[in-house]
């Protein structure tokens, strides 16, 4: 164990922690973002489409894997800090042979409703139909690289561990670049190019940190012997896993009828959307890297009995994710057309034009974002995990009526997209701020409070 959140400055020690991950998490953002700028610079706008309109649907089928390493995260970061390793190592075994297995599953249903979703839930464009469809089909086989993968950074971070995942996801994204590069720019194998590149990379980083796991952590070392699984601590996992899972997939769904929305102006804003969120991705990455950080901060200290260290930690990151926010809303409207000719939208004037202004809205709604994930996973990392989900349906209760109203009532254009999204932050956050203030989360931990 490299580190733990029980001592030390809260704003200090959260900032240290979220940093390695952040990078990490830049490098994993490399995969889809290197394909999109390689699409749009060497294939064409309707490949970046392709690419970037299937997002709603990976997400949709990595919910539940989502928030089953939710779940997992919660109760070990939890037995952790109260220093119960017996458990702890039964809790990661029972999550890997539960991993493997919801991998495989959700890689086979994944290839299984491509053409459905594609053809009547986002009315996907004829003319991109061929190629996302090549591209999901490739990403659904390497599912369970990545969830694996994705298994082994929650524990390590769990623990307090968040600089090897990023060693091993700066391997795979400069792999993924390389490939890349070789498929579509030599070989010409164009969106199937940039798929194959990416499963390669993905199982490349699912590998080395098995191995690496299985040498350096004795706890978390898989023998004959030690394989165990334990329905008790896994019903532990999915009770915080299952709502979290819920609200996932209830996310995803919002996003495939909000890229219904998107698809309904067509190709051009289906481009413009695609690059947008490459981007966003990347500059909302602090935000959701601190917020992320909390929930582990909360839950080993949660789990050690010191809920006002746990609290302190909440106002702490609060204050960075202001700091933050103050910055970009000055400096990223100035970039916004520069980050756009990065993905070859450069002499498309429509796109560009859409893309510019909804980077200028956007930067203004990202203080809710940051607030909305810094109450969101101090409620997941103390184990409310059930009222996040909630938060959750409300969020989209919010934001796809407006959207709706918005694109065929008012007729309000493409920014109608972005607006609704700002609103579903809005009540997110609303909620989940008086949630934290009165107090409903206490109780909920896998590991209860000690008393004093």
């Amino acid at each position: 164990m490299k580190h733990n959140f029980l001592t030390g400055n809260p704003g200090k020690v959260v900032l240290v922690f979220a940093i390695p991950m952040l990078i990490g998490n830049i490098f994993q953002q490399l995969y889809s973002t290197v394909d999109t700028i390689i699409v749009g610079n060497f294939v064409g706008k309707n490949a970046v489409a392709a690419v970037g309109g299937t997002f709603s649907i990976q997400f949709l089928v990595l919910a539940l894997a989502m928030g089953f390493t939710t779940g997992m995260s919660v109760v070990i970061s939890q037995l952790y800090g109260a220093m119960d390793y017996e458990r702890l190592k039964r809790a990661f075994s029972t999550s890997a042979i539960f991993s493997l297995l919801l991998s495989i599953v959700l890689g086979v249903t994944g290839v299984l409703v491509i053409n459905p979703l594609l053809t009547h839930m986002l009315q996907t464009p004829a003319e991109i139909y061929a190629d996302s469809y090549t591209y999901l089909f490739i990403t659904f086989i390497g599912y369970p690289f990545t969830l694996i993968y994705n298994m082994y950074a929650a524990v390590l971070r769990a623990v307090g561990d968040s600089k090897t995942p990023l060693y091993f996801l700066i391997l795979s994204a400069v792999t993924n670049i390389i490939l890349d590069l070789v498929f579509v720019v030599a070989f010409s194998m164009g969106v199937a190019g940039v798929a194959i590149a990416t499963l390669i990379a993905q199982a490349l980083s699912c590998v080395c940190c098995h191995i690496y796991v299985g040498r350096k952590y004795e706890i978390f070392k898989l023998t004959k012997s030690t394989v165990v699984f334990d329905t008790e601590l896994l019903r532990g996992i999915i009770r915080y896993g299952v709502p979290s899972a819920i609200q996932q997939s209830v996310l995803s769904l919002n996003f495939m009828v909000v890229q219904r929305f998107v698809n309904f102006f067509g190709a051009d804003m289906t481009a413009a959307f695609s690059v947008v969120n490459k981007i966003e991705n990347f500059v909302t990455m602090p935000q959701m890297n601190l917020a992320m950080a909390l929930s582990m901060f909360a839950g080993q200290n949660i789990g050690a009995g010191e809920e006002k260290r746990a609290k302190q930690g909440v106002i702490d990151v609060l204050k960075l994710q202001t700091v933050f926010w103050i910055v970009i809303v000055f400096v990223l409207p100035m970039v916004a057309g520069s980050l756009i000719r990065l993905f070859g939208m450069g002499e498309d004037a429509h796109v560009m034009a859409i893309g510019i202004e909804a980077i200028k809205l956007c930067s203004k709604l990202y203080i809710l974002f940051g607030f909305m994930q810094t109450f969101s996973n101090f409620l997941r990392g103390v184990g409310d995990a059930k009222f996040s989900m909630v938060t959750t349906i409300c969020m989209i209760l919010i934001r796809l009526p407006i959207t709706y109203v918005l694109v065929h009532m008012i007729h309000y254009g493409e920014m109608s997209i972005w607006v609704g999204m700002g609103m579903g932050w809005f009540t997110v956050m609303s909620m989940n701020m008086v949630r934290y203030f009165k107090g409903g989360w206490r109780g909920k931990a896998f590991v209860q409070l000690k008393k004093s």
